[in-house]
C-alpha cells in the first residue's frame, strides 16, 4: 500500500488519473481530450505535448504502457502573441505497449485497476449512461471479445441511425435497414450476454460486502435491466431473436424519430436496498456504503476473470467515510498486492495500517518520499 499526501490542487488525482488511463485507454474524469492537456503545454500556439507511461511487472515480465496526447491549433497565431493560454483545439491520442504502435483496445486490459473516487456516487444518482460506462470498463478490462464488440455496436448503431433518418426525410429505402438490423443484433446479443452475466457475478460478490460494511439487515442487488426484456441467463441465440422480435414491433418508432430504440446501448444496471431503488430511496449513507461494495466487488470480479490481480486506486476517499468503514476499506484493499491511496488528510488512515504503508508527498505535481 501507498499513500500520497498533499493539499487540494497539488495533483493527487492528476497521478491516479493518468495511472487508470493506462487501464482502460481514456480518462475517467472527461470525455473531452483537450481538457487533458496542461493549458500552459499549448500556449506558444504551436503543436502541444504530453506524455503518460509507466512500467508494469506482471510476475517479473516488465511491461511498458505509453500514451502519447499530441494536440494542435487550428490557427496558431491565436495562440501567440502573448494571448491567453489555452487548450489545442483538437487531440490525438497514441497508444504504445513496449514501444510499438498499438490501437487503445489492445492497451486496455494489459494493467487491470479498479479505481475510487468522490464521483463514484454517480453509479446511483446518475443516468443510466453513468451504469452503463460502469459495467462497459470492468466488463472491457477481463473481456476483449466484449470491447470489440461494443465498440463495433457504436459504429453499427452510428451507421443505422444515419439510414434512419435518410429514410424518414425520403433518401432511402427501409429494405435497407436488413443489414443494419443483422450487424446490430449480431453484436448486441454478445453484449447483452456478457453483461447479464457480469452483473450477476457483481452483484453475489457486493452483497456480502455491504452487509459487512453496513453492519444493516438490509439487503442491496445489481441487477442487470436490459432494453430489451430477457429471461435470466439467456443465450445468445436466443437474445438474438428477442431483438429481432423487438426491432420489427418498434420500426415505426425508430424511423418517426430517426434514433435507434432497440438494443443494449439503452440499457441500465438496476441497484436497489431490499428490493427499493437505491437512487430514490438511500440515504447519502448507505449509497456511500453500497458504492463502496460494488467497487471492492470489481475488484474481486477482476481478480477471478484475469491472472494478474487488479492494482487499487483510491483517491480522496477516505475522508468521506467514518472511522469503520475507513478500517474495512484499507483492510480489503490491503489484500491485493498494491494499493495506490491519496489523501489530503494523512490522519484519515488508520495508524495500525502506517507500519505497512510507503509514504509520498505530492506538491505542484512533484512526488517526494514522505518521513515516516
Amino acid at each position: 500500500m501507498t499513500l500520497f499526501h498533499g493539499g487540494n490542487g497539488e495533483g493527487k488525482s492528476n497521478l491516479i488519473e493518468a495511472i487508470y488511463m493506462l487501464a482502460i485507454a481514456r480518462s475517467p474524469r472527461t470525455a473531452n481530450d483537450r481538457d487533458l492537456m496542461r493549458r500552459a503545454a499549448s500556449a506558444d500556439g504551436g503543436e502541444a505535448y504530453a506524455r503518460i507511461a509507466a512500467i508494469v511487472e506482471r510476475d517479473g515480465d516488465p511491461l511498458r504502457l505509453q500514451i502519447d496526447l499530441v494536440g494542435a491549433h487550428a490557427d496558431p497565431s491565436a495562440a501567440a502573441d502573448g494571448n491567453p493560454p489555452r487548450a489545442a483545439d483538437s487531440i490525438q491520442k497514441r497508444f504504445r505497449v513496449n514501444g510499438a504502435p498499438r490501437r487503445a483496445a489492445a492497451l486496455v486490459g494489459q494493467l487491470n485497476a479498479v479505481m475510487f473516487s468522490a464521483d463514484d456516487l454517480e453509479i446511483v444518482y446518475g443516468s443510466p449512461s453513468a451504469r452503463r460506462r460502469y459495467l462497459n470498463i470492468l466488463i472491457a478490462q477481463a473481456d476483449r471479445e466484449y470491447l470489440r464488440a461494443l465498440r463495433q455496436y457504436e459504429r453499427i448503431m452510428r451507421q443505422r441511425n444515419h439510414l434512419l433518418r435518410q429514410i424518414r426525410d425520403g433518401g432511402a429505402r427501409p429494405d435497407e435497414l436488413g443489414f443494419w438490423d443483422d450487424a446490430l443484433v449480431n453484436e448486441g446479443k454478445l453484449i447483452a450476454a456478457r453483461r447479464q452475466a457480469s452483473a450477476r457475478m457483481l452483484s453475489q460478490s457486493a452483497k456480502p460486502i455491504y452487509a459487512e460494511m453496513s453492519g444493516a439487515s438490509e439487503t442491496m442487488a445489481a441487477a442487470y435491466s436490459p432494453n430489451v426484456p430477457l429471461p435470466p441467463d439467456a443465450p445468445e441465440d436466443a437474445i438474438a431473436d428477442i431483438m429481432r422480435q423487438r426491432l420489427d414491433e418498434r420500426r415505426a418508432a425508430e424511423l418517426a424519430r430517426g434514433v435507434t430504440l432497440v438494443g443494449p446501448h439503452r440499457d441500465d444496471l438496476r441497484l436497489t436496498l431490499d428490493g427499493m431503488d437505491a437512487a430514490a430511496f438511500a440515504s447519502r449513507g448507505q449509497t456511500r456504503t453500497l458504492v463502496l461494495a460494488l467497487k471492492l466487488a470489481e475488484a474481486e470480479y477482476l481478480a477471478a476473470r484475469r491472472v494478474h490481480q487488479p492494482v487499487i486506486l483510491m483517491d480522496d476517499v477516505l475522508s468521506e467515510l467514518d472511522a469503520a468503514r475507513r478500517m474495512q476499506t484499507l483492510e480489503r484493499a490491503s489484500r491485493y498486492r498494491q494499493a495506490l491511496i491519496t489523501t489530503a488528510d494523512a490522519a484519515a488512515v488508520d495508524a495500525r495500517f502506517l507500519p505497512r504503508i510507503a509514504r509520498f508527498s505530492i506538491r505542484r505535481g512533484a512526488v517526494t518520499p514522505a518521513a515516516n
